[in-house]
């Protein structure tokens, strides 16, 4: 059963989120919060899987509610909720710890699907959230990429893990993991996510 929190200042937010995702098979929401404070005060005792937070709240805001759950429960996956398409918002959230981007007007079952894929560690630019990302050109830097490293980021951009990498490129996991932490370097990437949003950057989607 993934456990799952809601942390949105919009009580109407949180009581439909909370209904779509209670509905669904595998999933339960263990706890909803109106603050970032009252999130993490509540994260020991709710234990959760996924977070979705909502990038604007009052004091703390969803960046600071991202660094301060995932200092309380490093194994919490944190979705960014987003109805708004802000590039710095994005990557606040991102360097806070955040996962992916899950935009609140998607359909429920998308919803469901992007919590569950977010418990396992998968990257998620729900709907719209792909579009929160600044696509200013990098050819230059594309130029550098080997045709490994490129198909191997085209299929982080999918949301592959990496062993269904390693059967597309005919490597072993470990040699996928190599280049992994070889293109953070190069890209100046913190996780996968940053590494999707690269290689949306540098055109390879």
């Amino acid at each position: 059963m993934t456990r799952v929190i809601l942390v949105d200042d919009d009580p109407l937010v949180r009581t439909m989120l909370t209904n779509c995702l209670n509905a669904a098979p595998g999933l339960v929401v263990r706890g909803s919060y109106g603050s970032g404070t009252d999130a993490v005060a509540a994260v020991p005792a709710d234990q959760p899987h996924v977070a979705l937070v909502d990038i604007v709240m009052p004091d703390p805001d969803g960046p600071e509610t991202t660094r301060l759950l995932r200092a309380a429960s490093p194994r919490t996956q944190v979705l960014a909720l987003t109805s708004l398409a802000d590039p710095q918002a994005a990557a606040a959230m991102l360097n806070a710890g955040a996962l992916g981007f899950l935009p609140k007007d998607l359909a429920p079952e998308a919803i469901v699907h992007a919590v569950q894929s977010a418990r396992h560690g998968l990257a998620v630019l729900g709907g719209a959230g792909a579009g929160l990302v600044d696509r200013r050109p990098s050819t230059d830097l594309a130029e550098l990429l080997s045709p490994t490293e490129r198909k191997i980021l085209l299929l982080i951009r999918e949301g592959r893990t990496t062993e269904q990498i390693a059967r597309e490129v005919y490597l072993s996991p470990s040699t996928v993991k190599y280049h992994v932490t070889a293109l953070m370097e190069k890209l100046g990437a913190t996780n996968r996510v940053t590494l999707a949003i690269r290689a949306l950057e540098l055109g390879l989607c």
